[in-house]
């Protein structure tokens, strides 16, 4: 199982990171929504708490791994938020375990881990893991998420949540993406949802926000102005108050 924690009590929602990630980088969201919620986060593997579980082979099964873990922490049905690599798991999930969530928020995500408009490739991502150090990797990739990059004051916040990242284990993440492929089955998704981007996003492109708002039946889209890959602390309180109002 992997490592979790929850906070707050209400309905259920999980919180699930994207990649060089853990938790942590949702504080403020986990904040705001425990006053009405019970919020769980869960550390991916090779990530935070689960620094030492093994990366599986896709992201299929990695999503079966979030799902099992969400089951055995507890809970038969939740909302569920995914922020990038976390919105995959989130979206493959609606797809392999419909009955397991009421309502699903995709943020800073995509319908296809081949990611051509990413601001470098996978590879070059893993090249300078093994070149340069997960630590220098995981603070350089988190400026990115920012639209004014280290100077932003949330900066330290998401590089923390990726300081405990193993190499190994993010190598493997960024070789299983280009694989995943949900594309032809967005029709197919039965929870109501919220999309979620930055008009500025380097790592997902709008334009695949876009794409999933109009395959998905009945989805919702908010693109947000002036704002990169990790809108909840660009904008920390319309983010949260916005996905407080859609899970109510």
């Amino acid at each position: 199982m992997l490592f979790w924690e929850r906070q707050g009590s209400g309905p259920d929602i999980v919180l699930v990171h994207g990649f060089l990630g853990s938790g942590k980088i949702f504080e403020p969201l986990t904040e705001h929504l425990a006053r009405n919620f019970s919020v769980t986060t869960i550390d991916l593997p090779g990530f935070g708490g689960s620094y030492d579980v093994t990366v599986p082979a896709t992201v299929e099964d990695l999503s079966h791994m979030v799902a099992e873990t969400i089951e055995l922490s507890g809970l038969m049905s939740c909302s569920i938020l995914g922020h990038s690599l976390g919105a995959m798991i989130a979206l493959e999930i609606s797809l392999q375990r419909p009955e397991l969530l009421k309502k699903m928020v995709l943020y800073g995500g995509c319908p296809d881990g081949y990611l051509p408009g990413r601001f470098e490739t996978n590879q070059d991502s893993i090249e300078k893991i093994r070149s340069q150090g997960i630590e220098t990797v995981a603070g350089d990739i988190a400026a990115q998420w920012f639209q004014r990059g280290k100077h932003d004051p949330m900066y330290p916040l998401a590089k923390a949540a990726g300081n405990h990242s193993n190499e190994l284990g993010a190598i493997a993440h960024l070789k299983t993406w280009d694989h995943w492929k949900a594309r032809a089955r967005l029709g197919e998704v039965q929870a109501p949802t919220l999309i979620i981007c930055g008009d500025c996003d380097r790592s997902t492109h709008p334009d695949l926000s876009i794409e999933m708002w109009k395959k998905i039946p009945d989805s919702q889209l908010f693109i947000a102005p002036n704002a990169g890959h990790v809108v909840h602390l660009e904008y920390t309180d319309e983010f949260s108050s916005m996905v407080e109002k859609f899970l109510e």
